[in-house]
Order: structure tokens, then sequence, then C-alpha cells
């Protein structure tokens, strides 16, 4: 299973100022133990081409095997000995290059979705994953324990929502207000290097974008005069999860 997509990215904040944005974008979905299948004329995996997938850039990032750290991450959360078949849900490398604030890890039991490990990158080199396993809920509460943008706290709670499919919602909550509504809605075309290479022409320096975009959206947050929160010390565990909350 492969495939490309064309994504729609939402954001909307609505405390202490309100500032919205929506731009288009790509991502892939394969399952990982077919990652080899991903090789084609414009796609490689862990070596340069006009796109390509490291190991590296997730799960240890140390080119370790992704469903190792997979199957580690949800056994932390609970989920023992997990045999089913995982989807990944990221950004590929660019002319070499890749920034993926989030990527989403669908864990399977033959057709049935048993969990969703959510990978979050910030823009300091840091990672945390929030795992998702009641999936049976229109929604799902974990509280946030990552730093991600300079103009909130770590503080409150994420409502995350996969109801939909290939459209994911994650808002954010504190002080039982929403502060802030994001979604990532996504349309597939076949994976082929024809629609690869329109999507490359279309999208030449994705990865550059995407880093000046959120530096962009950060200046436009300080000029509204949103209070700046300095990055905190990280905490000790890299895994949110349900018995947490």
């Amino acid at each position: 299973m492969k495939s490309i997509f064309k994504a729609s990215i939402y954001h909307k904040r609505f405390f202490p100022k309100a500032n919205q944005f929506r731009y288009s974008g790509f991502y892939i979905k394969f399952s990982i133990n077919r990652l080899q299948s991903l090789k084609s004329l414009l796609f490689s995996v862990n070596c340069f081409n006009l796109f390509s997938f490291y190991e590296k850039d997730h799960g240890y990032k140390d080119g370790s095997q992704l469903e190792t750290w997979a199957k580690d991450t949800l056994g932390k959360a609970g989920l023992n000995n997990f045999e089913g078949r995982i989807v990944l849900q990221t950004f590929p490398r660019v002319l070499g290059y890749v920034f993926n604030p989030i990527s989403f890890w669908y864990c399977y039991n033959q057709e049935e979705l048993k969990a969703v490990i959510c990978e979050v990158n910030n823009t300091f080199g840091e990672s945390h994953s929030y795992v998702i396993k009641n999936h049976d809920k229109n929604n799902v509460m974990l509280p946030k324990e990552f730093h991600v943008s300079p103009f909130y706290d770590i503080k409150g709670d994420y409502e995350f929502d996969f109801q939909k499919n290939n459209f994911v919602k994650i808002n954010y909550y504190f002080d039982n207000k929403l502060q802030l509504m994001t979604s990532i809605n996504g349309e597939k075309i076949s994976w082929s290097d024809f629609n690869l290479f329109k999507i490359f022409v279309r999208y030449p320096f994705y990865t550059i974008f995407v880093i000046l975009f959120i530096h962009y959206q950060a200046i436009k947050l300080f000029i509204k005069k949103n209070k700046y929160f300095p990055k905190p010390k990280k905490l000790t565990s890299n895994i949110t999860y349900e018995n947490n909350a």
C-alpha cells in the first residue's frame, strides 16, 4: 500500500489574538513493511533523489527499522506484542530536505484501526509522540506535553479526531476555551513517477516553504503582540498516552 495525497492544511488561532491560514501541499502514505516498494525513478529510499524517504528521519532517528520504534512506542502505551499492519503518513524529503511538523502512524489489526501514533517535531530538533488508543471514540483528549509554538505555554489539552478517512483534526484547549484549530485533509492520487513529477513542479522547494511559512506566521503573531513563551526544558518522557490523562 502506497499513495500520494494532495493536502489542504488549515490552522486557526482564537486567543489571545485571532490568526488563521490555509495552504496546499502533499504527503505520502505507505505500509512500513513495504518501504522498498517506494523506489522509482524519482523516489529513493535512504539516498538522494527528487523525492526520498530516510529511515533516520523518524522513530529513533538512527536509521534503525521503523517497525521496531513503532512497536516499542505502542508497548510503552500499553499495546504490547502488536503484530498488525502499520501505515505511515508523512512528508518525504524534497531535493534532500524535509521538516515534518507531524507524522501519523496508523496501526491496524487486520482492517481495524487499533491505535495512531502522532510523531511531533518542533523547530528545535526535538520530538514527542502522542498515542491515541481509543479509536472508537469521536475524539480523544490528551494533555499537551511538548513545546511546539513559542506563543503557547505547555498547558491544556489536545483533542484528536480521526473519524473521517484521510482527514485529521487536532484542536487545542486551555482554560476551557478552544485556543487553536488545526486540520489536514488529503485527496488521494495514484503513485507514479508522472504524478511525482507534477508534484515536484508545483512544490519544488516545499521544505523551505514550510519552514519559512512557520517563521512568517510567528512574525505575524509577534506583531499582534501575542504572549511569547521561552522554550522550556523538555520533559524526560517522549510519549503521551491515555493512561497519563
